[in-house]
């Protein structure tokens, strides 16, 4: 009976205003200076109760763009989207919004391209700080289009330190591309088709050194209040994806045509791997903490 009577209790006011501001968010004009604790919940039931949450409209972009531009990082400070390449692409615009305050990205295995839009809308990643692409069949084209903005306005995610291209068929090309990111600090680029003596030009104008050692850098993460919305973008796609009868001729989103892919290039990458050492720069810094590393990458020089 108690239960019963406390299910019965009407909402107190603030829940039910808040609840009103997050299904009508689309009329919010500015948060700015707005209280962070507040607004947090205002965005959680935005991700529960507003149906523009999860549908590809306006409405979804004009909210989560107020949201980033008043609270930044907050919204959304590191994601990963390895082998979510049908979220990614399904909330893509979205996606860039929420980018533009991030400091860290994986995007491992998503099967990208060089044609990807994401390459072209790199210019307002001006706070990233780890950018991981492996497993993206990736050429050099992919470089070519996201260092552009950095070399022709100095704008862009010119901030990288982190950056891991490995296992991509990336040339020699590439390299004069790579310099621009002035503050690396470790950029891994195994299993490429660049000779350890086209590295020389990295290792003069980035402060690099070849390293004969495994790619450390602490897994990527997804921090911030978008979560629970990429969760439920994530459960949306999945959700989908079961509703739909695919046929198995058409093989642009089956598992079939993923499972060949990745059977593909792994042979790829076995045999082109099996004949490349590693091929990961560190900073001169890295060497200097650590010696026994330092004369590893003697040895390791002296061998090639």
């Amino acid at each position: 009976m108690t239960d019963c009577i406390k299910s019965q209790q009407p909402k107190d006011l603030f829940s039910i205003t808040l609840e009103f501001i997050a299904i009508n968010a689309h009329r919010i004009d500015s948060l700015i200076g707005y209280p962070d604790i507040i607004a947090q919940q205002i965005f959680n039931r935005f991700i529960h109760f507003n149906d523009c949450s999860v549908l590809q409209c306006r409405n979804q972009k004009t909210i989560v763009s107020c949201f980033v531009t008043a609270y930044n990082e907050l919204v959304l400070e590191s994601v990963s989207l390895s082998s979510s390449l049908i979220v990614f692409n399904e909330f893509f615009d979205t996606f860039t919004i929420l980018f533009q305050f991030v400091r860290e990205i994986c995007l491992c295995s998503c099967y990208l391209g060089d044609s990807h839009d994401l390459f072209e809308n790199m210019r307002s990643f001006c706070f990233l700080n780890k950018l991981c692409l492996k497993k993206n069949c990736l050429r050099d084209e992919s470089v070519r289009k996201m260092t552009l903005p950095i070399r022709m306005f100095g704008v862009g995610p010119k901030n990288i330190e982190y950056l891991d291209l490995s296992d991509n068929t990336f040339t020699e090309a590439v390299i004069p591309w790579l310099t621009v990111f002035k503050k690396l600090q470790c950029l891994d680029l195994s299993g490429s088709n660049i000779s350890i003596k086209s590295l020389h030009i990295l290792e003069k104008k980035c402060s690099l050194k070849l390293c004969n050692s495994e790619n450390n850098v602490h897994p990527i993460i997804t921090k911030g209040w978008a979560i629970p919305l990429i969760e439920r973008w994530n459960d949306v796609c999945k959700k989908r994806r079961e509703g739909r009868n695919i046929k198995k001729q058409n093989m642009y989103f089956s598992k079939k045509r993923l499972k060949m892919a990745e059977e593909s290039l792994s042979n790829t990458l076995n045999i082109r791997t099996s004949k490349s050492p590693k091929l990961v720069l560190k900073h001169v810094s890295f060497f200097e903490k650590n010696e026994g590393c330092t004369s590893k990458y003697t040895e390791f020089h002296q061998q090639i």
